[in-house]
Order: C-alpha cells, then structure tokens, then sequence
C-alpha cells in the first residue's frame, strides 16, 4: 500500500468541486477505484457498470450510509443535497456530514488505489461476516459526533492553510504537543493563552512543516459530551510539506488529536477551542489510523455516547 500522496493535487480539486457528483467525475476518479469502493462495502454491482451508472449508485450509497434520503434518479450538479460544506464550525447537517466524511473517504481510496479501511469498513463496533456487531447503527449521526467529524474537517483545514487565529480559542486555552520521532527521541511542549499556542503552531509548521490528514469516518473521529462543553477525539495521518525528489507530500507518521471545545456566549454562541492535546508519532503508515489504536484517547473513549444535542 503506498503511503505517498500528491496532496496538492487532491487538495486543488477537492476545493473546486461544487458538489460530490463532480469529485466523481474527475478523471483522477477511475471507474475501477468506485467500483472497489462499493464493492468493500458490499454493494452489488453489475460487471459492466459505467462510470455514470458507478457515479450514481456511489452517490445513493453515500446518502443512505450518512443519513440523507436515498435518491437513485437525481444527480444533477446544482442538486442542493450533493454541495460541499462550507468549513464553518457551526454545521453539523447530516448533509454536511456526508459529503465531508464521502470527501475523506474517496480521498484516501484515489491515494492507495484499494478500500480506504481495509478489510472491516463498518467502522468500531462491528465485524467480519461470521463474528457478532457490538454497535448500534446510527451511532456517527449523533449530534456530538456530528460536530466532531464538522469541527476536525474545519481545524485541520485551518492549520494546513496556515490561517488558524487567536479568535478560534478561549483566552485561557491550553495546548500540549508531544512529538516521538524514535523510541529515544521524544519531546514535549506545553503553552497557554492564544498568542502562545499560536506561535507554537507556526513553530512546528516551520520546524517540521507538518500537514495532518484526518480520517473522518467515524473509526477515525467522534465526539464526547464532557462538563461544560464537547470533546473532539481524530487520528489521522501526518504528512511532511516539503517535497521529495518524486515531487510527492513525503509521510511521517500518525496523529492523534483531543480538542476540548466550549461555546462563546459573547460571540454568536460560537464553539471555541479551550484544550488542545496533539500527539504525532513518526511510523510507517500502512493503514488508514482508526481510534481503537490510539494511544491517548482511550480513556476519552470509554465515555458513553448520547443522543443529547450540542
């Protein structure tokens, strides 16, 4: 599996597509690329499938798996369901989630040229065909994870464009960044205050010119509601900007995240950032990072998931 990507490139196009049935037509796209994408997650598939007629069942897969009405008949590019998401905080539609999560999802298929899950796609909670599912269905449409999945896509977005600001963070925020590069070699730094933790990520983008790639299924990012706010747990991957001799975005590692969020009453109720926990650890990337590996977030994790609105 290869674990270099032309991140410009899928960057560049997936920020000008207007909607998902668009991301589909590209010709980056390959039909057969679609066609293993439905096929990993069981779908049948006549053999002589089109790339239209891929395009379309992808599309009304999506819409059922993320929570919007099924739709085989419409995939019309003006179609209000297939638009991207704005990178607003704010949003958290099932619609939005969709295509965020679709968006991550086929990124990662056109990168490997191979199921963006490997073998179990179902996310946590479920298994292979012969074990027993632990996990009810419909558990990435909760509120809180909803918002987790719209407020990774957001800062992470942020932080790879270089525009993430004091404003994204309560005066007293607190940042921890613990970075291993080998079993030896290890550091951490911690900051509080905005002016602070903004001058210590523009210190590690300039050090170590780090690019995160979160997976935004929901293996690889959910939500807990804690005391007085929501906790965002992800992991994904970690690239480096500078580029080798091929010309491709070089990977270093695996990341982990715990962004503590708390809404701003004297700010339009927005969600604000009072704790950020990062956790980089240079390795091999042979699979995409999914939460039940994570070494940080464990804890985070066994607090039980509710229905109750963020």
């Amino acid at each position: 599996m290869s674990t270099r990507i032309d991140g410009e490139s899928l960057n560049v196009m997936l920020e000008n597509c207007r909607d998902a049935a668009s991301l589909l037509s590209k010709n980056i796209v390959k039909p057969e690329f679609i066609f293993k994408y439905l096929q990993s997650y069981s779908v049948q598939l006549p053999p002589e499938s089109t790339k239209s007629s891929l395009i379309k069942q992808c599309l009304n897969f999506w819409r059922i798996k993320y929570g919007a009405p099924p739709d085989a008949s419409n995939t019309n590019n003006s179609d209000p369901q297939h638009q991207f998401p704005s990178t607003s905080a704010e949003s958290s539609s099932s619609n939005s989630t969709m295509l965020v999560a679709a968006a991550g999802n086929m990124k990662n298929l056109i990168a490997t040229g191979g199921p963006p899950m490997g073998n179990n796609t179902n996310g946590p909670g479920y298994v292979d065909a012969g074990g027993s599912s632990t996990a009810e269905p419909g558990l990435e449409q909760y509120p809180v994870n909803l918002l987790a999945m719209d407020f990774t896509i957001w800062f992470f977005l942020k932080w790879n464009r270089n525009s993430l600001d004091e404003s994204a963070f309560w005066p007293e925020a607190s940042c921890s960044v613990m970075l291993e590069i080998s079993e030896s070699q290890q550091g951490i730094e911690e900051v509080r205050g905005q002016k602070d933790i903004i001058n210590l990520i523009l210190s590690l983008k300039f050090q170590y010119s780090f690019q995160f790639v979160p997976n935004v299924m929901f293996d690889g990012c959910q939500g807990r509601i804690s005391e007085g706010g929501v906790l965002v747990l992800s992991v994904g991957v970690v690239y480096s900007n500078r580029r080798g001799m091929d010309n491709r975005l070089a990977t270093l590692g695996e990341f982990e995240s715990m962004i503590g969020l708390r809404r701003d009453p004297h700010d339009n109720n927005n969600w604000k950032i009072v704790m950020l926990k990062l956790y980089i650890r240079y390795k091999p990337v042979e699979n995409l990072p999914a939460l039940s590996n994570s070494k940080m977030l464990t804890e985070c994790l066994l607090i039980p998931l509710t229905l109750d609105s963020v």
